[in-house]
């Protein structure tokens, strides 16, 4: 529900969806439009992890690596960048503390806040 944002793989064959409201990234193959989630439990929440062990807190943007290995997701209210293996389906955190803010900084020690979009 509510697809916020959408990146391509580079050969076009599939497409990402950050879904906002159900808090997970989906994969939509383009030639058959089957759709599966990569990450997110489903529920609000901020843990990185494996597939359905992670969660996200609105996903808004989304980018995909020059190489399509990796994701970049605008966690919006979680206040974070995520990182998405498409192979495995790891989340790991980039960058955000978790809280609002404008804090310069390195991984958690930087803030950001309601990041929406990504390039």
């Amino acid at each position: 529900a509510n697809p916020a944002g959408i990146a391509i793989s580079q050969d076009g064959s599939v497409l990402f969806v950050a879904d906002f409201s159900n808090n997970k990234i989906r994969r939509v193959e383009v030639a058959t439009g089957a759709v599966t989630t990569i990450a997110g439990s489903g529920g609000m929440g901020s843990s990185d992890g494996v597939g359905d062990v992670a969660q996200f807190y609105y996903p808004a943007g989304i980018a995909i690596s020059p190489d399509s290995s990796a994701l970049f997701v605008a966690d919006s209210d979680n206040h974070k960048i995520r990182r998405v293996e498409v192979a495995t389906g790891e989340v790991t955190t980039i960058a955000g503390s978790g809280e609002a803010g404008d804090a310069d900084g390195v991984g958690d020690a930087a803030q950001l806040a309601n990041p929406a979009g990504i390039a």
